[in-house]
């Protein structure tokens, strides 16, 4: 799926970059020949899968496991995913990242500084994100729905698992939304980023690490949180069938 002289470019990167090794999951399912009631169909796993598979191929620091994730519930469980495709990345600090669909389009370059950035022993915020980061008590679930053509979306999915990697307060899920429609529906995302805090309060448009931070520690404290940059977003179609993965390097 990565093009080979993009994939020299990655191997190049992991190899300079990587610190510590990074452990992929991915949750995924096979097609059924059989029409199973209440069974909805994965267009991307196989997708997924295979961009996971060559880019666990560009170092020996990344190790990618794959589960049915009907045969995986416990693991699911703990890992906390709910639904496929769903990647888990792990790094020697052990704080889970979620994403859940293919990582493609505008998302791909930002999937590969999160491996990067997943490698190191620590991650430190920003100044003013960290002082927010400080006041977090109890931990505060922050879920990003985005899609893959979104100009907006990466840098708040970046922001939202460098937090994560700083604070164990912090339990971060990106979720492409194109890719789940039903959930589309009953949350009614019409437009992305959405950022969601606890499953109580959204926040459309664009949030930086700060933002975000600080949004996080109100949401954690039970007090209502700040709309973001409202202009900063980008229409959201939930189609039933999601578009390709439109792979976009990072330079």
């Amino acid at each position: 799926m990565i093009p080979l002289r993009d994939q020299d470019y990655i191997r190049d990167r992991f190899a300079r970059e990587l610190q510590g090794k990074v452990k992929i999951d991915l949750f995924s399912q096979k097609a059924s020949a059989l029409y199973v009631p209440g069974r909805e169909e994965c267009a991307t796993c196989d997708d997924t899968r295979r961009l996971l598979e060559e880019l666990a191929s560009l170092s020996d620091k990344v190790s990618l496991t794959v589960h049915e994730f009907a045969d995986a519930p416990d693991e699911a469980a703990k890992l906390g995913v709910d639904k496929v495709p769903g990647i888990v990345l792990r790094g020697p600090a052990n704080r889970p990242l979620r994403f859940f669909g293919i990582p493609g389009g505008n998302e791909f370059p930002t999937f590969i500084e999160t491996i990067i950035e997943t490698s190191k022993t620590a991650v430190a915020a920003n100044a003013e994100a960290a002082k927010h980061l400080k006041k977090l008590k109890d931990r505060v679930a922050i879920d990003v729905y985005v899609t893959p053509t979104c100009p907006h979306c990466p840098g708040v999915v970046r922001a939202l698992f460098r937090l994560a990697l700083a604070s164990a307060k912090v339990d971060a899920r990106a979720i492409e939304i194109n890719e789940f429609p039903r959930l589309a529906q009953q949350l009614g995302v019409r437009a992305v980023p959405m950022t969601v805090f606890n499953n109580a309060s959204a926040v459309a448009g664009a949030l930086d690490e700060a933002a975000l931070a600080g949004a996080a520690a109100k949401a954690a404290g039970g007090r209502a949180v700040d709309g973001g940059d409202g202009g900063a977003t980008t229409t959201a179609a939930a189609a039933e069938t999601p578009p390709s993965s439109g792979l976009v390097i990072p330079r």
